[in-house]
């Protein structure tokens, strides 16, 4: 992942140029072929290299326009690069890079530019004769945009230390995000753990000058939109299609490509077609990475793995992940990351991003969150029961329940036809008594009381799951699965990951028109006969192995954190819980913690989960945010 920074002074004052080269410097890690700035009266631009495709070859960044009075940074691949060049008047040649594209979108289209790319991008551009900045994010959030404005200065960055580094800026905690971290609620797609830092949200832009700034939302999925076809085989002809594409257009690279294979549906399937689509290029080799848990077997896919390499040509590369600590580099990780993390799992990510940098991998394809696109197709149950295809609800409900040796009722019935029509009134009863409620998220008891009436958390986590809860249909409910900003934050997670080991990480399943055709599908295509995720199994027929293609459950990485956590973390943990609880004790319930601490010792359960996002806090407090305070 390539770096983006700038300064624009809306007081009218000139930019010093050592400003934009002390924030450039601080993501000198993202630039690995090359870092330059731009310095032209109040505004400022700087961008950090990471080399990928053939195009970025022939880039310099940042670019100035003579001619039309345009400049720009970016970070950014466009994959209908195709499409845009008889539109745009230029050539898709080798030599025309990505920025280019932008800019001269941008020269046609103006501020309605981003609605017009499709691919992974965020940039700015200064138009000086607008004297006006024009910034923008891409559909899902894959590129990271960070800013801080105020009536004299507006800064932005692929990272938060580049903010952070500016004199301008104080370094001050903001509790309101601490607080939603600790009840798990990850929704808010704008603040950061700092105070008057914010992320530029998916799919818009932000449009400065002097005096305004707006920011605009300018995509929405659209959940009306229905997509009929003739029959299963029309459906899934047209799903393969749009797939091999979004497989396709991210294998563009100069350098070594691979992916991550963990043996699920989802990564196996962009393994073996982006195989297929290199194999008609005549490229002959494709990196895999996997993580194996031998000593974890609860853990372990490789029995799956080993499907797919015993099918086609790859060069596979493993790591052992039950030999490491859930906390492996935490301090690097927590420097990249500049937040605290709540990903139990970020241990295999960043082992694996550095593996593949010491293979000379420069693209890396993820399955990240297939799930959320394809649709297990949730509350399919009130469908059914409200077109009255009650046989087909129960057969369907039956199949689904007998593969994924589900409970009908626990995970079915209750939660899709009783937790949706129950009245508001009565959830409210139930949270003034304290009595429990099923299927509440967070762990809002963990929190310090009177931090948590401070921030007013428990009234967020309350409208989040009241949202989900009414969700009376399958379609709506994929819906609200696809805006989640959690999925924002995870990409931002895995962004700083790949950055650190010098590579890009892309993901096919967050491809805008796969999303778009996905969630316009008919509730039969996500499910059917109890096989949920139907569309990608059926296409791939000859293309995955049917091991996998008709695989009924998933991988759970989770039994070889919870052994793990303890097994190399005990000291940490009880030296945070008892020794450094000045750290957390403004946030947290010691109390509740340690209580919480002591039956995962006992038993090793699910409380792992908080206990990890509280030592992670406690840390990024003492490594990053006490040494950004002492700037």
């Amino acid at each position: 992942m390539s770096g983006i920074t700038g300064i624009f002074r809306r007081d009218g004052q000139d930019v010093d140029p050592a400003d934009i080269k002390k924030m450039n410097d601080k993501i000198a890690h993202r630039g690995p072929d090359g870092s330059r700035v731009w310095c032209e009266g109040p505004v400022a631009f700087g961008h950090q290299m990471l080399h990928t495709t053939q195009e970025s070859l022939h880039e310099t960044l940042p670019f100035e326009d003579e001619e039309s009075g345009l400049v720009i940074t970016a970070d950014a691949r466009i994959d209908n690069r195709k499409d845009l060049a008889p539109r745009l008047g230029i050539e898709d040649k080798e030599y025309v890079s990505d920025s280019y594209f932008i800019l001269k979108a941008y020269e046609k289209w103006g501020e309605k530019c981003p609605e017009e790319l499709l691919g992974d991008f965020a940039f700015a551009i200064w138009d000086k004769n607008k004297e006006q900045l024009l910034c923008a994010r891409d559909h899902m959030g894959v590129k990271p945009f960070y800013y801080y404005l105020s009536n004299d200065f507006f800064l932005f960055a692929t990272e938060i230390k580049s903010i952070i580094s500016a004199k301008e800026v104080s370094c001050k905690i903001n509790k309101i995000k601490v607080a939603e971290y600790m009840s798990l609620l990850f929704e808010d797609k704008k603040n950061t753990f700092y105070e008057n830092i914010f992320r530029l949200p998916s799919a818009n832009t932000l449009i400065i000058n002097d005096t305004e700034y707006n920011k605009l939302n300018y995509w929405e999925l659209n959940v009306n939109k229905e997509i009929k076809m003739d029959s299963d085989e029309e459906y899934t002809k047209a799903f393969l299609k749009i797939f091999t594409e979004a497989v396709k257009c991210r294998l563009r690279s100069a350098f070594p490509v691979g992916s991550l294979l963990s043996g699920g549906l989802d990564s196996s399937s962009i393994v073996c077609t982006a195989r297929i689509i290199l194999s008609e290029e005549t490229v002959q080799t494709f990196h895999t990475f996997s993580a194996t848990f031998e000593n974890t077997p609860e853990s372990d896919e490789q029995h799956y793995i080993n499907q797919v390499l015993g099918e086609y040509k790859l060069k596979p590369h493993f790591i052992k992940a039950d030999q490491l600590s859930p906390l492996s580099m935490i301090e690097d990780v927590l420097w990249h990351f500049d937040e605290p993390l709540y990903a139990v799992n970020n241990y295999i990510y960043w082992d694996i991003h550095q593996k593949a940098n010491k293979t000379g991998v420069k693209v890396l394809l993820d399955g990240l969150d297939g799930d959320t696109t394809l649709s297990h197709g949730q509350r399919f149950e009130i469908d059914y029961l409200k077109s009255l295809k009650w046989y087909h609800g129960f057969k369907e409900l039956y199949l689904h329940c007998k593969r994924s040796k589900r409970s009908i009722l626990k995970q079915h019935i209750f939660p899709s036809l009783v937790l949706p029509f129950i009245p508001q009134i009565l959830f409210d009863i139930f949270r003034m008594l304290r009595i429990p409620i099923p299927l509440e998220m967070g762990t809002p008891n963990l929190i310090n009381e009177n931090f948590a009436k401070e921030t007013k958390v428990k009234q967020k986590v309350v409208i989040h799951e009241n949202q989900f809860r009414k969700a009376r249909s399958s379609k709506s409910y994929h819906h609200l699965l696809l805006k989640r900003g959690i999925l924002q934050a995870v990409l931002e997670r895995t962004d700083k990951s790949s950055a650190a080991a010098n590579l890009e990480a892309r993901y096919p399943f967050f491809d805008k028109r796969l999303i778009e055709f996905c969630l316009a599908l008919p509730l039969e295509q996500k499910i059917n006969n109890g096989w949920s995720r139907i569309i990608l199994r059926r296409a791939m027929e000859n293309i995955l192995p049917r091991g996998i293609q008709w695989r009924p459950c998933k991988g759970n990485l989770g039994h070889n954190f919870r052994k793990n956590f303890l097994l190399f973390e005990k000291p940490l943990i009880d030296d945070i819980l008892f020794n450094k609880t000045h750290l957390i004790e403004d946030y947290v319930n010691i109390d509740s913690v340690n209580e919480i601490y002591s039956k995962y010792v006992s038993d090793q359960s699910n409380s792992a989960l908080p206990l990890f996002g509280i030592v992670t806090f406690s840390l990024w407090i003492q490594k990053i945010f006490n040494k950004y305070n002492d700037k």
